[in-house]
């Protein structure tokens, strides 16, 4: 299925991370795809699944929403608001019931129709203050 770069992106955030449908990964995510996230790499589908899942935990009402989503060739770059509330474990942290509101930036490498390798950046210093870690 062939579908424009922007496109894909959009698919990516709007059914896997804002809905959860995680069974889309092994179309939407290259095997040997690389993540590249703040707390480390992440591989494949699989890995995405990983991360998306501890977030969902930590933030079961969790939203991505774009604000800017630009393409160029095989690299998309979005500007984003994440949102959500903090009722379930998270990378240690018990939950604190505080709704958070995080920038971030991403930037995607599409090869064919899948996602190849991605660069985030989340904005963790607002994060922890809202979480009340600093």
């Amino acid at each position: 299925m062939s579908r424009t770069p922007k496109a894909l992106v959009r698919r990516f955030i709007e059914e896997v991370i804002n809905r959860g449908h995680t069974k889309l990964l092994p179309e939407l995510v290259a095997p040997d795809h690389v993540r590249h996230a703040p707390d480390g790499d992440l591989y494949g589908p699989e890995g995405v699944r990983i991360d998306l899942a501890e977030w969902r935990v930590g933030f079961p009402d969790l939203e991505l929403i774009v604000e800017d989503l630009l393409a160029d060739g095989d690299r998309v770059a979005s500007r984003f608001v994440l949102r959500g509330t903090h009722t379930g474990p998270w990378l240690g942290l018990a939950p604190r019931g505080r709704a958070v509101v995080v920038s971030g930036m991403g930037l995607d490498r599409i090869t064919g129709d899948q996602l190849a390798e991605s660069w985030l950046s989340l904005d963790g210093l607002t994060l922890l203050r809202q979480l009340g870690k600093l």
